[in-house]
């Protein structure tokens, strides 16, 4: 990259990105969620009046497929209203539902971090029936096997209801 980008540590694990072009910084923002040493990377575009002691991470973009949904309901309105259970849509992947072969529905959302993310969902069909569809998350990382919640894992969990040996909700 060179003089393309200009990295700049602000604060403690608080770092500044100054990209040379709008369409770089762009094209990061766009193309995560990134991460580095297997911990995700928090991207905020600045602000004026942002200072390091103002700057707050609540939300994270990123990309959730939707499994299970009949057919008929693979559609751009669908994602959208299945999205904002999820958290604030910011866009359908509407090349895969074009190809008349999707599998499963693709959504970009802004994902609150202070809530446990969700593995599965019941949506109702046009005609009134309940179909369970379960949500996978492209390029997740940080994410706790007890808890739900991005940013530790199990071990470092604090969770009260979380129980040495058991199961754990989200997966080993």
């Amino acid at each position: 990259m060179g003089n393309d980008i200009k990295i700049t540590e602000v604060g403690d694990g608080l770092f500044q990105f100054k990209f040379s072009m709008e369409s770089q910084l762009n094209w990061v923002i766009n193309n995560g969620p990134w991460s580095f040493d297997n911990h995700i990377l928090l991207l905020r575009r600045w602000e004026k009046g942002m200072t390091v002691f103002s700057v707050k991470f609540l939300t994270v973009s990123i990309w959730v497929q939707v499994w299970g949904l009949p057919f008929d309901l693979i559609k751009e309105e669908v994602g959208r209203d299945i999205g904002k259970g999820i958290g604030r849509v910011i866009d359908v992947d509407s090349k895969a539902i074009a190809s008349d072969q999707a599998r499963f529905l693709r959504v970009r959302v802004e994902m609150p971090l202070d809530k446990p993310i969700r593995r599965w969902a019941p949506i109702l069909s046009p005609e009134g029936d309940k179909v369970w569809v379960a949500f996978q998350y492209e390029c997740l990382v940080g994410l706790c096997f007890r808890c739900g919640l991005l940013g530790h894992e199990a071990k470092a969990c604090i969770d009260a209801n979380g129980r040495e040996g058991e199961e754990s909700p989200y997966g080993d």
